[in-house]
């Protein structure tokens, strides 16, 4: 006698061919335990940002002092090398400052908010060293990033009317949510990508040559892509919801999403 077939095979088959992107290859495939809430303020990434640049201070305060010998052997009197340790520490301790203050709704000029662009870009590597060592989570901290490179992004004021509006949407986004994000690309007037992974996403920049793009995905490809395009683009980032894992079924917050096109297309549209 045949045994009937087993109507949940090809459930559990697509199951095993599940493909993740490039950002989740250290994922544990057997962890079935509930999604982690990513979701943080702006704060926690400003306040890793104060602890590593009071870590660079201290740093820069010891190699003065292991150097003041030699620099006063040199010629330079005591209170000049106390005059360089001290800016030094000036120096290191101003960009989370200027980041607390442009929180705080500080209107700084366009060009030290694009210089605030280029110092969390360059680092967001010892930032997640930092945040390692507080145990903090990667993705909550690349959500507390996203946030932060949002708003320098509005105010770097890089998107002008007539520019090529571009929306990027993860393939693994469910079918509904997909379908609602396309037609609000269309209302805007956005063209509407749906990448793969980062590679793929960073063709479509490339090849669109936008200057205003809002991109969908996880905080980890998220954070990957702002720092290759945050200090040439207006690029904003909304990070999805992932009830069922990474790379599957992914979910997002059409109102924001809506929020951020008008914000985009408001930049581009020609008065």
């Amino acid at each position: 006698m045949v045994a009937p077939p087993d109507a949940t095979a090809p459930v559990r088959q697509r199951q095993k061919r599940r493909v993740l992107g490039d950002a989740w290859r250290d994922w544990d495939h057997s962890d079935h335990s509930p999604p982690v809430d990513t979701r943080a303020g702006s704060a926690p990434f400003l306040l890793v940002e104060s602890l590593l640049a009071v870590f660079f201070a201290g740093c820069w305060l010891l190699l003065v002092w292991v150097a003041q010998p030699r620099l006063e052997s040199l010629g330079l009197a005591t209170e000049h090398v106390l005059l360089i340790g001290l800016i030094g520490i000036v120096i290191l301790l101003l960009p989370p400052l200027l980041l607390w203050g442009h929180l705080a709704g500080i209107p700084w000029p366009v060009g030290i908010v694009r210089a605030m662009e280029h110092w969390i870009v360059l680092t967001w590597n010892p930032d997640q060293f930092v945040a390692a060592c507080l145990r903090f989570s990667r993705d909550r901290l690349g959500h507390s990033f996203v946030l932060v490179a949002n708003r320098l992004s509005i105010h770097a004021q890089r998107a002008q009317p007539g520019d090529e509006l571009l929306l990027l949407a993860p393939r693994c986004l469910r079918p509904e949510h997909m379908r609602q994000l396309r037609q609000a690309a269309n209302e805007a007037g956005a063209r509407f990508v749906v990448a793969t992974g980062g590679e793929e996403a960073r063709a479509a920049v490339a090849e669109s040559a936008p200057v205003a793009v809002l991109a969908v995905a996880c905080e980890r490809d998220l954070v990957e892509g702002m720092r290759d395009v945050l200090t040439k683009l207006t690029v904003l980032g909304l990070a999805n919801r992932r009830p069922d894992g990474p790379c599957r079924n992914s979910e997002i917050d059409l109102q924001q999403a809506q929020h951020f096109l008008g914000m985009l297309k408001q930049m581009t549209c020609p008065s």
